[in-house]
């Protein structure tokens, strides 16, 4: 894998579609005690995950092993094998260079980790886990799978200060497709390899997403069925003169300037710090903003505010959050912007 623009090859960008990007759209389900299929909306799914809703048909509510599930719609026109190249695909990731096939996978392991896995596995096993997890299938999907990912692992991974990067991807277009649309193919670790669940010389296999834009497909694929990809830093930029922006710096500023409140007695005692008024007003920031999202995205959007920074740019955190924001609200600026990004071949 280099990373040279692309100059020619088999994929034509003006030929790739793009899809409407739309959170809200609703989902399909599918009972596991009777089969029926409906579509829902994120208000029933959240009533539903309270157990306050239940299959039409049945009564199966969340709480049984036949709870229904996530399903693909099937007038989805990516159940046609000739479709899945035709389209644009995208994918969230910290990795500055991705894919890149020189990345070390025990870069980040300690050497008390390393230790505890020869213990354990015995020797070698570092090693053997290094090079099947450069073997592992890497996932695409739609542009609002690869934004939710990116905000569940900010707020599930504890990421909301790494620097995250949106990819846009062009398939080779005689990559070979596995033919239907599975469940994903994932072990209890969240890994695929697809010589373990495809036909020979297999580089996309479909699955039903579950977990980010839910009733989506996405792809498990090897970096061989990769012809080309584009890339932003996200957030994107946001104007300095941003009125919210601008208001809401006002407001750390000021809050920035109080002092602590002063906890009870009694509270004192059963807590070792205190929230300072400074947090506690970029935390209602981050719940303003939030309000704004769609319903199912707005318990997990967390951008992580550190206070030590402020005094060096009270700005940042209020632009980040809008600018986070704005891959929801605005994904056309986002598309946009990576329109005017070079493609590079893989």
């Amino acid at each position: 894998m280099g990373g040279a623009e692309v100059v020619g090859g088999s994929c034509d960008a003006g030929s790739v579609i793009e899809r409407a990007v739309n959170f809200e759209r609703q989902r399909r389900l599918r009972c596991g005690g009777c089969s029926h299929e409906w579509l829902v909306t994120a208000e029933w799914l959240d009533r539903f995950n309270r157990a306050l809703e239940a299959c039409p048909e049945c009564g199966t509510d969340c709480q049984g092993e036949d709870r229904p599930d996530f399903c693909a719609r099937p007038e989805d026109t990516l159940h046609d094998d000739s479709t899945v190249r035709e389209f644009y695909w995208y994918h969230s990731s910290t990795h500055e260079n991705w894919p890149d096939e020189d990345f070390d996978p025990a870069a980040n392991l300690t050497e008390v980790s390393k230790r505890r896995m020869e213990t354990m596995v015995g020797r070698g096993a570092v090693e053997r886990w290094a090079k099947r997890q450069k073997i592992k299938a890497l996932h695409i999907g739609t542009y609002e799978a690869a934004v939710e990912n990116m905000i569940r692992r900010m707020h599930d991974q504890g990421s909301s200060a790494d620097d995250f990067f949106l990819y846009r991807v062009q398939l080779r277009l005689d990559c070979l497709v596995e033919a239907g649309v599975h469940k994903e193919p994932t072990d209890f670790v969240g890994d695929a390899h697809l010589a373990e669940v495809c036909g020979p010389g297999v580089k996309v296999l479909r699955y039903v997403n579950v977990h980010e834009d839910p009733s989506s497909i996405s792809l498990a694929i090897g970096p061989a069925a990769i012809h080309s990809v584009q890339r932003v830093s996200i957030p994107l930029p946001v104007d300095p003169a941003d009125a919210w922006t601008l208001h809401a710096t006002a407001r750390l500023l000021d809050a920035a300037s109080r002092p602590a409140q002063q906890p009870k007695e009694a509270f004192r005692q059963l807590s070792r710090e205190m929230t300072s008024v400074l947090a506690s007003e970029a935390r209602r920031l981050e719940m303003e903003v939030a309000a704004t999202l769609p319903l199912a995205l707005r318990e997990r959007f967390h951008v992580g505010f550190d206070e030590a920074y402020f005094p060096e740019a009270p700005a940042a955190f209020p632009a980040k959050l809008i600018g986070m924001a704005r891959l929801v609200t605005d994904p056309h600026a986002v598309l946009e912007s990576l329109d005017s990004q070079p493609w590079r071949a893989i």
